[in-house]
C-alpha cells in the first residue's frame, strides 16, 4: 500500500507583473533554470540503483531524479452576436517555470518504512484580458508554486500494515466560454489494517480541501472541504457465516453554493450460507443514517436477501426491505416523512446455454407524513434465447410485464437532489420524475464548480408530463459533460395507473459480417378515473429495424425507428460508419461519420437533422517523434431551434531526445448559428528536461 503526500501550493496572489521584487525573482529563477539544464545530466548519472544508495544515518536513498520544465498555455476566444451589436473577445496566457526533484528510499529497512519524496518549486505568471462592447478589462497575477509529494508504507509485511497520506497538487481546467479554473487540492489521511482470517479490520481517515480560483476576477472563488472516517471489521464465525460492522462519518462543506452538513452511518450485516453444499445464502442488514446541516436526513433501513439454488438450472431470489425516513429540504417544501416496505421475488431457469427464463413479482407501499400513500405491485416475465445455426448466431429476447400504481391523499411536492445526466448531442436529458417545477431547476457541473443558467447554457422543453433539457452549443456545457440537477416535482392525486408493456428483440449475426435486427416495444396505460390529474397516460408502439456490418476495422450501421406515442411520436433514420487502420510505416488513420434525421409529430412537431464527420491520423516517426492531427465537422438543422455549423481542428507534436521532451498542442474551433459566430484557439507548449 502506498502513502501519498503532496504539499504545498503557496502563491503570492494579486501582485502586478511590473513590480520590481517579482521581476527580480523571475530573473533569478530563469538563471537557476538554465544552470539546472546543464547540471541535470550529471545528477542523473549519479542516481543509485535499488541496492546501493547514499546512506545518511539509518536513512537509505535508493533513487534520485526529477526534471526542469517550461510550460506555456495561451487561449483566445472571439464571439460576435448576430442579433445585437455586441462583440466579446478574451485572451488568457499562463506561463510556468518549474523544477521537480524526486527520491525513493527507506528507513532502516524497507519493511519498516519505505517512502518516496518529491518537491516542486516554480514561478507562475497569469494574464487575462476581456473585451465586451468596446470596454476592456484585464487582470494579471504573479506568484510561486511549491509542491511536495511524500509516499510511504509502514510494516508492509506484517499483519498490521499502515499508510499515511498528505497531498497537495495544483491543476488547471480549461472551460468552454469561460476563463480557466485553477484548482488547488490538499489532502491527508491514513489507512491501517489488521490482516486476520478471523477478524479482518480496516480504519481509514481522509481530509481533503479544494480551492477553486477562476482566472477571471469577476467570478467568485470556491472552496470544497470533505472529512471522512471509516471503520470496518468482520467476525467470521466459520467459513459460511460472518458478521460485519461498518461505521462511516463524513463532514462536507461547499462554497459558493453554501452546502454544509455532517453525516454518520452505521451498518450491521450478517451472511449465512446453508443447505446442501452450502448453495443457499441469506444476507441480513441493518442500516442507520443521520445527516445534519443544510438539510437533515434520518433514515433506518432493514433488508433481507435470500438466494435459493434449487438445482443446477433453477435459482430463486427473495428480497424484503423496510425504510423509515425523515428528510429536510433545500427548496422550502414540506419535510418528507416516509414509512415504506417492498418485497421482490424472482425465479430463474436456465436451459443449457440457449434459453434463460425469469419471472419476477414485486409489491411496495409508501406512506408519507402528509397522509399521501403510494401502492405499487407488478409482475414481469422474460426470456432470452441464443442459438448457433448454419448462418451464424441467432439472438432473441422477449419481456412482458404488468404494473399498477395507486395514489391516495391528494398532491404534495417532493425533491430530487443531485440527479445525474449527460448531454450527448443531439439527445436531450429527460428528468426522471414527472411534473417537475421548471422554476426550481438548479444545474451545476459535476464537480460543483459552475452553476449553469437556463437560456444561456441550456433550454427547457415540456413533453407531456416530463421536462427535457437541451444543451446550448454556444453555452458553457461541453458535449458529453455530466451535470448534477436539483428540482422539485409534484406527486399525488387520487388515481390508479395501470401499465402493460412488452418488448421483443431478434438479431441474426451472419458469418459474412452482416447482422440484421428488429426491436418491437409496446406500452398501454390506463388511468382511473379518467378525470384524475397529476399524470398523463402514454400509449407507445415502437418499431426499430436495422442492419449492421462489421468486417475487420470497418463498421457500418443503418437504422429506422417508428416511435408511435400519444404524447411524443417521432420517426428517425440513422446512419453511421467507422473505419480504422494501421499502416506498416506506423501511420494510424481513423474516420467516423454520424447522420440522423428525426421528425417529431403532433403535438410537438419538429424536424432535426444532425451530421458529424471526424477524422484522425497518428504517425510515429522512429522512437523520438510523434504527430497527431484530428478534424471534426458538425452540422445541425432544427426547425424549432437554431441551425448551426462548426469545425474543430487539433494538432499534437511530441519530440523526445534522450532526457529532453517537447510537446506542442494547438486547437482551433469555429462555430456559427443564427444568434452568434464564435472562434477560439489554444496553444499548449511543454519543454521538459529529466535528470
Amino acid at each position: 500500500m502506498t502513502w501519498t503526500v503532496i504539499t504545498d501550493v503557496h502563491r503570492e496572489r494579486r501582485r502586478r507583473s511590473n513590480r520590481t521584487p517579482n521581476g527580480a525573482r523571475h530573473r533569478t529563477f530563469r538563471i537557476t533554470l538554465s544552470l539546472l539544464l546543464v547540471w541535470a545530466p550529471i545528477v542523473g548519472c549519479r542516481s543509485t540503483d535499488g541496492t546501493r544508495g547514499q546512506r545518511v544515518g539509518n536513512i537509505q536513498i535508493t533513487q534520485v531524479g526529477g526534471y526542469v520544465e517550461y510550460v506555456l498555455r495561451d487561449r483566445r476566444r472571439e464571439q460576435e452576436s448576430r442579433v445585437a451589436v455586441s462583440k466579446t473577445e478574451s485572451q488568457e496566457r499562463i506561463v510556468e517555470e518549474r523544477i521537480k526533484i524526486e527520491t525513493e528510499g527507506y528507513v532502516y529497512h524497507p519493511n519498516l518504512l519505505e517512502f518516496t519524496l518529491a518537491g516542486l518549486f516554480g514561478l507562475l505568471q497569469q494574464d487575462f484580458e476581456d473585451t465586451f462592447d468596446g470596454r476592456r478589462r484585464n487582470s494579471s497575477d504573479n506568484g510561486t508554486v511549491t509542491e511536495f509529494d511524500l509516499s510511504g508504507s509502514l510494516f508492509r509485511r506484517k499483519t498490521y500494515p499502515g499508510t499515511v497520506s498528505v497531498r497537495r497538487y495544483r491543476s488547471l481546467v480549461a472551460r468552454p466560454f469561460q476563463s480557466s479554473l485553477e484548482t488547488t487540492t490538499t489532502g491527508y489521511g491514513f489507512i491501517w489494517q489488521y490482516i486476520n482470517e478471523k477478524t479482518p479490520t480496516t480504519i481509514q481517515f481522509n481530509d481533503t480541501e479544494v480551492l477553486l480560483d477562476p482566472l477571471d476576477d469577476r467570478e467568485a472563488n470556491g472552496r470544497q472541504k470533505t472529512t471522512e472516517f471509516r471503520f470496518e471489521t468482520e467476525y467470521k464465525l466459520n467459513l459460511h457465516s460472518a458478521v460485519k460492522l461498518t461505521y462511516e462519518s463524513r463532514s462536507q462543506s461547499e462554497e459558493p453554493f453554501r452546502l454544509d452538513f455532517d453525516t454518520d452511518e452505521v451498518t450491521v450485516s450478517h451472511r449465512l450460507d446453508f443447505g446442501k453444499d452450502y448453495a443457499h445464502r441469506l444476507e441480513s442488514e441493518l442500516n442507520f443514517f443521520n445527516q445534519r446541516g443544510t438539510f437533515d436526513i434520518e433514515r433506518f433501513r432493514w433488508r433481507e436477501v435470500l438466494r435459493l439454488r434449487h438445482s443446477e438450472t433453477l435459482d430463486s431470489w427473495y428480497r424484503l426491505e423496510l425504510i423509515d425516513r425523515t428528510q429536510g429540504t433545500l427548496f422550502g417544501v414540506e419535510p418528507i416523512e416516509e414509512r415504506s416496505w417492498m418485497f421482490t421475488g424472482s425465479l430463474e431457469h436456465r436451459l443449457f446455454e440457449s434459453l434463460v427464463s425469469q419471472v419476477t413479482g414485486f409489491a411496495q407501499n409508501q406512506a408519507f407524513g402528509s397522509r399521501f400513500t403510494v401502492r405499487r405491485y407488478g409482475t414481469q416475465a422474460s426470456f432470452s434465447y441464443r442459438k448457433k445455426n448454419r448462418w451464424g448466431t441467432l439472438r432473441a429476447s422477449y419481456r412482458a410485464g404488468l404494473r399498477s400504481e395507486e395514489r391516495r391523499g391528494g398532491e404534495r411536492e417532493l425533491e430530487a437532489l443531485d440527479e445525474r445526466g449527460a448531454f450527448n448531442d443531439p439527445e436531450p436529458i429527460r428528468l426522471s420524475n414527472a411534473n417537475a417545477v421548471q422554476a426550481s431547476i438548479f444545474m451545476t457541473a459535476e464537480d460543483r464548480t459552475t452553476m449553469y443558467i437556463q437560456g444561456r447554457d441550456y433550454t427547457v422543453r415540456l413533453i407531456g408530463d416530463f421536462i427535457e433539457l437541451e444543451r446550448v452549443v454556444t453555452g458553457r456545457i461541453a458535449d458529453g459533460e455530466t451535470v448534477l440537477i436539483d428540482y422539485v416535482y409534484r406527486s399525488g392525486g387520487d388515481l390508479v395507473l395501470e401499465t402493460i408493456n412488452s418488448n421483443f428483440t431478434i438479431r441474426q449475426e451472419l458469418t459474412n459480417g452482416f447482422s440484421p435486427y428488429y426491436r418491437f416495444s409496446r406500452q398501454d396505460q390506463t388511468l382511473r378515473p379518467r378525470s384524475a390529474s397529476g399524470i398523463t397516460p402514454e400509449d407507445i408502439t415502437g418499431h426499430i429495424g436495422g442492419l449492421e456490418y462489421r468486417k475487420g476495422s470497418v463498421r457500418l450501421l443503418g437504422e429506422y425507428e417508428d416511435h408511435g406515442s400519444t404524447i411524443s411520436p417521432f420517426r428517425a433514420l440513422r446512419f453511421s460508419a467507422d473505419w480504422t487502420h494501421r499502416f506498416e510505416n506506423g501511420g494510424a488513420p481513423s474516420l467516423r461519420a454520424r447522420w440522423s434525421d428525426v421528425r417529431h409529430g403532433t403535438p410537438n412537431e419538429r424536424t432535426l437533422r444532425f451530421l458529424t464527420l471526424e477524422g484522425r491520423y497518428r504517425r510515429a516517426v522512429g522512437r523520438d517523434f510523434t504527430m497527431e492531427a484530428s478534424v471534426m465537422y458538425r452540422n445541425q438543422q432544427d426547425s424549432v431551434g437554431t441551425d448551426d455549423e462548426g469545425f474543430d481542428v487539433d494538432l499534437v507534436v511530441e519530440w523526445t531526445l534522450r532526457e529532453t521532451n517537447l510537446r506542442i498542442t494547438y486547437e482551433w474551433s469555429q462555430f456559427d448559428n443564427d444568434f452568434a459566430k464564435s472562434e477560439s484557439s489554444s496553444l499548449f507548449l511543454q519543454l521538459r528536461r529529466s535528470f
